[in-house]
């Protein structure tokens, strides 16, 4: 098979559900010899970011969204309307950012949408007596397709479950294809709303790839409840604080810290009931708003050392990390992350090595897309857990 250049519009929504990440991406071998796909060896690829914008969700439909995930209760209907408000979102997002790029629709060869996850339930549970897991991403896709006239590929985890896999994390294929030609171990750490590390060795393969926890989740609960405002911008109420060490002790006895990869986690595990829990402990136990911001968000920093240490220090020793995700601005995260890696470690930026940290996931789901449309596996089993490697994403023609 040859792979050749397409034109992709990738689509992303993060944990934050502040809106729609989308960009547009020129996607090509790096040469007409790499061009040739045989016994699934990916090529070498060139990708260049033609346009990008966040399309933010209409205020009431992200506090509809938000309050139906933290609630945990809702109805056939809200699932099955939420899927189509959703669909229609990324649609909108999809036709601004194709507009404002001043590309015809018609030299737009792919969309690839990740959707917004709503629940993922990687652990294999008994449910009417048949044991499964799966995960719920919603943005119809038939929706997107009517409405732009080009074909989407969606749903992608769900292939790597259906292998035995946890579908997540994804992005370790992005990493490959972005930094394995470094010739150095590094680290690939995304702090979004759940921080996610992956673990690329000398010779740019993923070995390793895996949530280590929360990220900014719990960090933004925090400043919503006691500080009004949606995020700690720059660390800056935690900078203002102390850490509270016995606290942040107990909180690292969190089974899923010592659990060990591949495995996976979410607004199930660290969303706002946990984020509240925690407030409210601190509160009684009388520390200031800044101490509570402060230990929360050492617990990110903490967690990510903790994990390295037990999981990947053995095998592959990590002195530069590239980082990722809306942590990157966190100058309190970033320095409890240094204090607490056991090894000197270097701190790098991804626009170090140009590409756009904001547009990182968007990118992520246009690869996916662009593999489907060849029918190249593209999840990595080591990272995910899968028994083998299968070919991501369900396209849906326009």
């Amino acid at each position: 098979m040859k792979v050749r250049t397409l034109t992709v519009v990738g689509l992303n929504s993060g944990t934050s559900m502040d809106g729609v990440d989308a960009a547009i991406f020129k996607i090509s071998p790096k040469d007409d010899k790499q061009a040739q796909v045989e016994d699934a060896v990916f090529p070498k690829l060139r990708i260049e970011m033609l346009e990008a914008e966040l399309f933010e969700f209409d205020p009431s439909l992200r506090r509809e969204m938000k309050s139906l995930i933290a609630r945990g209760d809702a109805t056939l209907e809200d699932v099955c309307r939420l899927d189509a408000a959703l669909g229609e979102a990324f649609a909108d997002a999809s036709n601004s950012v194709i507009r404002k790029s001043g590309i015809t629709k018609e030299n737009i060869d792919l969309i690839g949408s990740h959707g917004q996850t709503i629940w993922h339930a990687p652990q294999s549970k008994k449910f009417g007596g048949v044991a499964c897991s799966n995960t719920l991403q919603l943005g119809q896709s038939a929706i997107i397709a009517e409405r732009t006239g080009i074909s989407v590929v969606s749903d992608f985890r769900v292939q790597d479950m259906a292998a035995g896999g946890q579908g997540a994390p994804l992005v370790a294929f992005a990493d490959e294809i972005l930094f394995g030609e470094l010739g150095q171990g590094v680290g690939i750490l995304n702090i979004g709303g759940i921080s996610n590390l992956t673990v690329l060795s000398n010779s740019g393969e993923a070995v390793m790839a895996f949530d280590t926890g929360p990220g900014n989740m719990l960090v933004d609960r925090c400043t919503e409840r006691m500080f009004f405002t949606q995020f700690d911008r720059g660390g800056e109420n935690a900078l203002k604080g102390k850490v509270q060490e016995q606290w942040l002790k107990e909180m690292l006895g969190l089974p899923y810290f010592s659990a060990t990869p591949p495995k996976t986690t979410g607004r199930e595990l660290f969303g706002n009931m946990f984020a509240d829990h925690l407030i409210d402990r601190g509160l009684e136990k009388g520390y200031s708003k800044e101490d509570i911001t402060a230990t929360v968000s050492a617990l990110t920093s903490a967690s990510i050392a903790q994990q390295y240490t037990a999981f990947v220090r053995e095998k592959t020793k990590i002195s530069k990390l590239i980082l990722g995700g809306g942590g990157e601005q966190n100058e309190f995260i970033k320095r409890e992350l240094i204090a607490r890696w056991p090894d000197p470690v270097e701190l790098a930026r991804h626009e170090d090595f140009g590409i756009s940290t904001k547009f990182k996931e968007s990118l992520l789901f246009a690869l996916l897309a662009y593999t489907n449309y060849f029918g190249l596996p593209n999840n990595v089993p080591a990272c995910t857990g899968a028994r083998r490697k299968v070919c991501l994403g369900k396209l849906t023609r326009a």
